[in-house]
């Protein structure tokens, strides 16, 4: 679900740079559906890039390497990409003031009209889902301790000085409706046990019309920015 929210957004042929890219399995997958012209990604952890650039070797478009997040800048890359995506990666930066600048930042990278597509965990809709489970004496789902999810307002009201915000996609909110308030209330008051999110219930959740709902209950959503 979450994958396909950034590979459907990407025309064939540019040039892409990924945040996070961990072992490289994402960029798997997209080779399969889109012809890329060149890939690089990039990651905190330097066994992950080490171990994508051996299982890549072959392939001459194809590269990683090692970088901070936190410390990109305008010198970070000495190329412009079409496309720079990630998927729950700036919600790992445990300061939401951060999260933002780094966001800026990347639109050093941009070529003009170039996209920032970022798959992200939403606080807003985090605090909506919450709102819901309390009215039916359901607990609050936490925030991980290695997490701080995108404020959306903040991110509204920011002024970026190198890109402009598109959209917020809430894409998944039916998802988490179902998954995460009925599920929850079928799992307590009528299953008796512990829930389990590995069910049927979040396959029909990923069927449902995704403007269903009125309430913003996308707990991950898309952040869509172009280059100014």
């Amino acid at each position: 679900m979450e994958e396909n929210q950034i590979i459907n957004r990407l025309k064939k042929n540019k040039t892409i740079l990924e945040i996070g890219s961990g072992d490289g399995i994402f960029v798997k997958k997209l080779l399969k559906y889109k012809k890329i012209k060149k890939y690089h990604g990039i990651d905190f952890v330097k066994e992950l890039v080490n171990k994508s650039n051996k299982n890549y070797e072959k392939f001459s478009n194809i590269s990683f390497s090692t970088k901070d997040i936190s410390l990109i800048d305008k010198k970070s890359f000495n190329i412009k990409f079409d496309y720079i995506i990630s998927k729950r990666v700036i919600q790992n930066v445990l300061d939401q003031n951060l999260q933002i600048k780094i966001i800026d930042n990347l639109g050093f990278h941009l070529k003009k009209n170039g996209l920032i597509i970022l798959v992200e965990c939403s606080n807003d809709a985090r605090k909506n889902i919450n709102y819901i489970r309390e009215k039916y004496n359901l607990p609050k789902i936490p925030v991980s301790f290695h997490n701080i999810f995108l404020n959306d307002s903040k991110i509204k009201k920011y002024k970026f000085k190198k890109l402009k915000l598109l959209k917020i996609d809430n894409f998944s909110s039916n998802f988490y409706f179902i998954t995460r308030v009925v599920y929850a209330l079928y799992s307590k008051n009528f299953l008796k046990k512990k829930v389990n999110y590995k069910n049927y219930l979040q396959d029909i959740g990923l069927m449902i019309n995704d403007d269903l709902l009125k309430i913003d209950l996308s707990q991950v959503k898309v952040y869509l920015f172009k280059k100014k």
